[in-house]
């Protein structure tokens, strides 16, 4: 028994001690010594207690395996988890005995661990159905990840709950599993409103979840994609896939032929699995259906027509694309096609206030000549020149559909008479294109250009590059290869300098010449200077071997006593061959030990070769001392640990350790539990790292990586070490910092609570706190908040960890560090949003006042981003905040100050007061009085004349003499303001709440103030615009008490409240223009139409709402108006007739043409 403990590993390498620990654990296990007696002996490193662990998982002790599930070395909690056995026990299994008994108890990283490994592993369907209902309502993301083990019935009742939480990797995971609910996903998209947003938002991501259907249930998913995919924002199908269909589902293809051919199928080998008669077929349906006609053309059912014998080819494309000899057109698609589901109409309604309302003039300023500079640039922008077709463009199209005989019969003659070299280069252009690589057809051509040899030789070269790529030259007899090189005299065939480049060529005189096992040493010279891999060309089975082999042997001779940057470009261009060709490289191959000669002479110029070659996973084993010299990181070191540690260099391992910013914690951590801290190895490693520790402190470099090593090798010397470098001063403080802020992985464990903060350092403190067991959290953080160091550490626990501690913390807090304290209720505010505490303001409303907010500005910023602030404390929050930052930050204040003006009916009224007299009363301003909109809404919300009365003589009235001053004194900014107070005159939330009676009255005193210096017959538009506003407020009150249910919900009744009160609204402006008619003259209708159409455009964003309602205050017009006063209604129609929808246009149209009266007018004019 006291032969296992402690154990003494033994062998060269990581491997081999692994393997000899399983030894030890077998042996013990079949010895039969009782567990206990084992588990008692004293441990001295780690390794052996995962010689105790794993005995345990042999034998199956559940009490130990769940004690180091509860240590706090995560090396013991992986370790326990390598029992699967463990799974069956559901006695512990269960969600209900983890929660309440194992998981407090378990450091946090821990608990995740365990989540993962039982969710990957736990494949029982009752617990694993289980474990979903358990958890998801807590954490749904956890729970998901059982749902797809259930059984098939229990997944199609839960996936309609939770189709608005699923994600793609999710749903596709469950349509592996079962395919129906793909199509309870898709047939959810019409009824389910929350779920058509998260479809809409990521359809790619969707369409490649349901693809794994197509094998299981093709039916179902042929049927989604004939509903819902749209044309062209999807690729096509694979080759199999479409295979598949037209396997087992043709029926599916032939239904809806056109949609599967134009958008779905892969054509090539759609052309594969159907006869010559059906693709006959095929292209002609294609060719009647009008509406594919931007997409039919010969190229892409050139698969299809292929199919054809050569000779009936040419009649078949003669008879479709010249004669259109098709039959009958089809004009519309004869079936549904595939589209989304329409969005969700997230369009405002009717009565939700404008914020561009509220805009200060001095950004309307600001704004406007970035509109200018803006408007400036776009000029030229769109700019756009069509394509141009070229004369080889024309002659491709005069012979696209004639066949290469009677081409070469006619161009023949045409040659003669090209008056230019450009000419008939086109001409043999059409004809290369025309030969389709046939051996005759080249063989013909080839003739007739021997009669054209004298060409110049960039007309020569163009015609040969395009004749290598579309025919196999190099399979050419004899004597017609012979016209080939004959044609090409001086292009550098014979491995000479070419007059006019022309590599392709090159390429076919060198795939010729290595097909015959020999190329000539000047071509190969020639070629070497422009490599190509030649896979470009279509070379069959037996030509890649004979090619690859040749290219290898060419390389492999150019790259022998060649200097080294030529030989690591020639080896290079040899790893393109192997990885072109797929060539195995196995040990003793040519260019492994070209690479490491290479290593050898140069190691600049090698190492790019080495990483290449270790990516591929190509000769590791042979280039393995190699490699270590270029890759210096954890995966080099480990490989080395595994294999040769020996072959590691030290005192390079710890120069890069103690330079480097990446983590070698894997390896240290394996260093330091298997091989012995005595060990010559080991030691003399940890001494080259402490002699490290100076260096770190006279270059001054934050290298955590270095203390992170460190702290593993010390094992239990850390603290002694420790204390060393403190003993040592301030020297080494930096260092000693460092390697506390690593203490919770040293091994053995240290307790830092039982340091201190001052012993340990607040991140060893932070650190520990994030991984603290539940059980300990409650007095962790009472003691981490009753210090101003750590209290900010408090706070954030508490949240992340959703504590009920959570406002004592806060109010600690508050005290001990208030600006930490500000940043993470700004922080809360933005993570939870409405589900906030509205409590956590109480706290930090003082903080806003007391803290120096002007040397903060990044502080300010955070601040002034109200979307994060929960809408019950918004209002107190913005006008708080901006009577502190207004003395600060102009900019951030007038943000928040168009914030208020959207918020002023929630505002407690003593401090919106305040506010607008604090405005009132600053004169050191660019612009005064910037937003005259939040005084015009504060005087509609009077609840009725007395509260007018007082609102008007304290806030009011004062208002009104500054403007008035403002004026006088020739402000430039008065009409800015003007316009901005008549504009919010129409104050949607004062006129929906019928508490607020007082609206009337304040347009009344707007009018009377305007009148003292705006003469009515001269700005007769200014006062028709505040008449409507009246109009419209009566009209809003009226539709409220004639039909009160469509305001009960405005975003769902939005749509028939447009139509309620915009026909109301028609009907009181009628009167309106009466009464004016009366007092005035019978042509002021069409001044008062031009005001109404200025209204109706400016008053109302652009949507559906605002179509309804101004086709609405048309109908309500025609309806209330007689004779000529109709002419308003004409007038509106003609002027907005753009915002009006097709229906509704009709329809009032209809009823314009029932009155004989006006008939002439109205169609004269529309």
């Amino acid at each position: 028994m006291t032969s296992f403990i402690p154990i003494t590993l033994s062998g060269d390498n990581l491997g081999q001690r692994h393997r000899y620990l399983n030894s030890l654990v077998n042996k013990a296990a079949d010895s039969g010594v009782s567990f206990q007696e084992i588990e008692d002996l004293p441990e001295q490193a780690p390794v052996d207690r995962l010689f105790k662990i794993d005995l345990a998982v042999k034998l199956k002790n559940v009490d130990y395996i769940i004690r180091n599930l509860k240590d706090d070395d995560m090396l013991f909690v992986t370790r326990a988890l390598k029992s699967p056995w463990l799974l069956s026990i559901r006695e512990i299994i269960n969600p209900k005995h983890l929660e309440d008994f194992l998981f407090p108890e378990m450091v946090s990283p821990a608990v995740t661990k365990i989540k993962h490994w039982i969710s990957l592993n736990l494949r029982d369907q009752a617990m694993c159905q289980e474990f979903y209902q358990h958890y998801q309502e807590t954490e749904f993301k956890f729970a998901i990840k059982f749902l797809s083990h259930c059984n098939t019935g229990f997944i199609l009742e839960e996936v309609p709950k939770v189709l608005t939480k699923l994600t793609s990797h999710d749903l596709k995971v469950l349509c592996e599993k079962c395919p129906q609910v793909a199509k309870i996903y898709f047939d959810s998209l019409t009824t389910n409103e929350e779920l058509r947003p998260c479809f809409l938002g990521q359809q790619q991501a969707i369409y490649n979840s349901v693809k794994c259907v197509l094998k299981s249930d093709a039916d179902t998913f042929l049927d989604i994609m004939e509903k819902y995919f749209t044309f062209n924002r999807f690729p096509r199908f694979s080759s199999l896939a479409t295979d598949y269909i037209l396997r087992y589902h043709k029926n599916r293809f032939t239904r809806k032929l056109e949609l599967y051919v134009a958008y779905f199928l892969h054509i090539p080998t759609l052309a594969a699995r159907l006869s010559v008669e059906e693709c006959q077929e095929v292209v002609i349906k294609l060719a009647r259906a009008k509406y594919l006609q931007n997409w039919f053309e010969y190229r892409v059912v050139e698969p299809l027509i292929k199919r054809f014998s050569p000779d009936k080819r040419a009649a078949f494309k003669k008879r479709v694309f010249v004669e259109k000899d098709i039959g009958e057109c089809v004009e519309e698609w004869p079936y549904a096609t595939p589209a989304p589901p329409p969005p969700i109409d997230s369009e405002l309604h009717l009565f939700d206030d404008d914020y561009e309302k509220c805009e200060p003039i001095s950004e309307m300023i600001c704004n406007f000549r970035s509109m200018l500079r803006h408007r400036k640039y776009c000029r030229y922008e769109g700019e756009k020149f069509g394509p141009i077709k070229t004369d080889l463009d024309g002659l491709f199209d005069e012979f696209r559909f004639i066949g290469f005989e009677r081409a070469l019969h006619d161009l023949r003659e045409r040659l003669v008479g090209a008056g230019s070299s450009e000419r008939r280069r086109d001409i043999f252009l059409v004809l290369v294109s025309k030969s389709g690589g046939r051996n005759d057809a080249v063989a013909a051509l080839l003739k007739l250009a021997m009669r054209h040899r004298n060409e110049p030789p960039h007309i020569r070269a163009s015609i040969l590059r395009s004749l290598v790529k579309r025919a196999n030259v190099w399979r050419l007899s004899a004597d017609i290869w012979q016209n080939f090189l004959d044609f090409g005299h001086d292009l550098g065939f014979d491995g000479a300098p070419p007059e006019a480049e022309c590599n392709e060529g090159l390429h076919a005189v060198v795939i010729r010449q290595l097909l015959s096992g020999e190329c000539e040493k000047t071509v190969c010279a020639a070629f070497l200077k422009n490599f190509s891999s030649l896979s470009e060309y279509s070379l069959k089975p037996d030509e890649r071997a004979c090619i690859s082999s040749g290219l290898q042997n060419m390389l492999t001779a150019a790259a022998i006593n060649a200097v080294p940057a030529l030989a690591a470009e020639r080896i290079g261009q040899l790893l393109d061959i192997i990885n072109i060709y797929h060539v195995p490289v196995k040990a003793g191959s040519p260019v492994l030990e070209a690479v490491k000669n290479l290593a050898v002479q140069d190691a600049d110029v090698a190492r790019p070769l080495l990483e290449r070659l270790y990516n591929a996973r190509m000769g590791r084993r042979e280039l393995f001392r190699v490699n270590l010299k270029f890759r210096c990181d954890q995966k080099a070191f480990l490989n080395a640990l595994r294999h040769d540690p020996s072959a590691l260099d030290l005192d390079m391992v710890a120069d890069i350790i103690a330079k480097s910013e990446k983590r070698f914690d894997s390896f240290f951590c394996r260093l330091g539990v298997y091989f012995n801290h005595n060990e010559d190895f080991t030691v003399h490693l940890k001494s080259l790292l402490n002699e490290k520790i100076v260096f770190t402190q006279k270059s001054n470099c934050n290298n955590i990586t270095l203390a992170r090593s460190l702290v593993r090798l010390w094992y239990n010397q850390f603290e002694t070490e420790l204390c060393k470098l403190d003993a040592s001063g301030e020297d080494q403080s930096k260092f000693a910092a460092r390697l506390r802020a690593c203490a919770h992985i040293a091994r053995p464990h240290i307790s830092l609570l039982q340091w201190g903060w001052r012993k340990a350092g607040v991140k060893a403190i932070a650190t520990q706190a994030t991984r603290s067991r539940r059980v300990d959290r409650a007095g962790l953080i009472r003691y981490l908040a009753s210090e101003k160091r750590t209290v900010r550490i408090a706070v954030a626990l508490c949240i992340h960890s959703e504590s009920e501690l959570f406002l004592e913390t806060l109010a600690s807090a508050v005290k001990l560090r208030p600006v930490a304290a500000l940043r993470i209720a700004l922080s809360y505010f933005r993570h939870l949003g409405a589900n906030a505490n509205p409590k956590v303001w109480d706290f930090i409303k003082p903080l806003l006042s007391s803290v120096d907010l002007l040397s903060r500005e990044r502080l300010r910023k955070l601040l002034a981003k109200t979307g994060w602030i929960p809408v019950t404390i918004k209002p107190d929050y913005c006008a708080t905040l901006f009577l502190v930052l207004d003395k600060i930050s102009n900019s951030i204040s007038e943000q928040l100050l168009r914030d208020l003006c959207m918020l002023l009916p929630e505002m407690n009224e003593d401090i919106l007061e305040n506010i607008l007299l604090y405005l009132l009363n600053k004169t050191e301003v660019d612009v005064p009085l910037s937003l005259p909109a939040i005084y015009i809404r504060y005087l509609m919300l009077s609840k009725n004349h007395e509260d007018l009365e007082r609102r008007f003589a304290k806030i009011g009235k004062p208002f009104f003499e500054r403007l008035d001053g403002l004026r006088i004194a020739g402000d430039e900014h008065t009409q800015q303001r003007l316009d901005q107070i008549v504009d919010n005159l129409n104050y949607s939330a004062a006129f929906i709440d019928t508490k607020y009676e007082s609206c009337p009255l304040v347009f009344e005193r707007i009018l009377g103030w305007i009148q003292t210096f705006m003469p009515k017959q001269e700005y007769f538009k200014n006062y028709a615009q505040i008449h409507l506003t009246m109009l419209y407020f009566k009209a809003v009150r009226q539709t409220k008490k004639q039909v009160p249910e469509v305001f009960l919900d405005l975003q769902k009744q939005k749509m028939r409240c447009a139509e309620a009160v915009g026909f109301v609204f028609g009907r009181y402006i009628v009167n309106e223009v009466a009464k004016l008619v009366s007092t005035f003259f019978d042509s002021i209708i069409e001044l008062y139409a031009e005001a109404l159409v200025e209204y109706l455009r400016d008053n109302w964003k652009t949507g559906s709402v605002k179509t309804k309602f101004i086709g609405s205050v048309i109908k309500g017009l025609w309806e209330e108006a007689v004779g000529a006063q109709r002419r308003l209604a004409v007038y509106v129609l003609k002027e907005r007739r753009n915002d009006i929808n097709g229906d509704m246009k009709q329809e009032i149209q209809s009823l314009m043409e029932q009155d004989k009266d006006v008939q002439l007018i109205a169609f004269a004019v529309l």
